[in-house]
């Protein structure tokens, strides 16, 4: 665990800073008002949607997995998900993902290196999915951008984005349907610039990465795979609506609801502390403030819809990791135990 420190030092620093900025012209007492205030009903269904969605990413995985394992089994998969973002709630340096793969391999006797393999490809379609979200809400007429060389730059951009997300896309589903001669290229071109012990891991890892991209082999299992990871995604951001709504924040709407998700969603990739508190709260302010989103409503909605969401899949990981039989001390040393399999792998 000591190799995180240095990871736990700068994401507690970094939600330190974040949250000095969301809090520093907020007045508490009117945040706590503005909450009590907020609707009930719409909350808990803002809940209950933000909840499913680990049943969606469990049913998704199943897709992913499918080339390697394809009789993988509902609940394993569900609390080895729940396992994941409940570690990545409590423990720093993100070790879920780690936790995840673990926990799915004691459970479905799975091969380690074929659980991570699909939370490559996992990530992937998130990135490939949210990309789209985002350059897609940017570019609709009605973003409220407003006018002048600003809006432009950022239209544009928007643009340039998308034909570059289409691009990388392309050469991604190319080397994946190729992968031996893609490892075999890369070898040829940019293993040169590594020192040779250095070339032969770069080189398992492109080789591993494209492994994780046993997704897109077949076009059947691409489009399945990518039509859950739409699915999930337009799911959470339901989930931010309805929680929007609570607070009577009625501009963004669900478009702009799907807009902010995205943009939530990219920051907490960052580095930070446990839970990604600071940095949802931030990632939310900046999205919302596109709205013109009143500061005492934008800081109500995030503090309160990211402690009521944070909750429920933290409970569900805490109670599935002792249903499987698994210990508090295997999910912190989850990264070494995961790095060791795949490395005798």
């Amino acid at each position: 665990m000591r190799g995180h420190a240095w990871k736990s030092a700068l994401g507690l620093i970094l939600t330190v800073l974040l949250l000095w900025w969301v809090l520093r012209d907020v007045s508490v007492p009117e945040v706590w008002q503005r909450v009590r205030a907020a609707d009930p009903w719409l909350l808990t269904g803002a809940v209950v949607v933000a909840t499913f969605s680990f049943v969606l990413r469990a049913l998704r995985w199943r897709v992913l997995l499918s080339p390697s394992h394809p009789d993988s089994r509902f609940v394993p998969r569900f609390g080895a998900t729940c396992i994941g973002f409940a570690v990545n709630n409590l423990l720093p340096a993100r070790l879920g993902e780690f936790a995840r793969a673990y926990a799915l391999s004691r459970t479905e006797g799975l091969n380690i290196g074929a659980s991570v393999a699909s939370l490559v490809a996992e990530r992937i379609f998130d990135g490939l999915v949210l990309a789209f979200f985002l350059f897609a809400t940017i570019s609709l007429p009605d973003f409220p951008l407003g006018e002048g060389s600003t809006a432009l730059l950022v239209r544009r951009t928007a643009n340039i984005g998308a034909i570059a997300f289409v691009l990388a896309f392309f050469l991604l589903w190319l080397a994946a349907r190729n992968s031996d001669r893609a490892v075999h290229v890369f070898e040829r071109t940019f293993g040169r610039l590594f020192k040779p012990g250095f070339r032969e891991r770069a080189t398992r890892l492109v080789a591993g990465f494209l492994a994780g991209l046993g997704a897109l082999h077949d076009t059947a299992t691409f489009a399945k795979a990518l039509g859950w990871s739409v699915i999930v995604w337009l799911n959470l951001s339901v989930s931010i609506w309805l929680g929007l709504l609570a607070f009577d924040i009625t501009g963004p709407g669900l478009t702009g609801s799907i807009f902010l998700q995205s943009v939530i969603a990219f920051a907490v990739a960052a580095p930070s502390s446990p839970g990604f508190f600071g940095v949802f709260e931030a990632a939310t302010r900046l999205g919302l403030g596109v709205y013109d989103v009143g500061v005492t409503d934008m800081v109500s909605f995030a503090t309160s819809y990211h402690i009521l969401t944070f909750i429920p899949v933290t409970l569900l990981g805490l109670w599935y990791i002792r249903r499987f039989g698994l210990s508090w001390s295997e999910m912190g040393h989850s990264e070494e135990i995961v790095e060791a399999a795949v490395d005798d792998d």
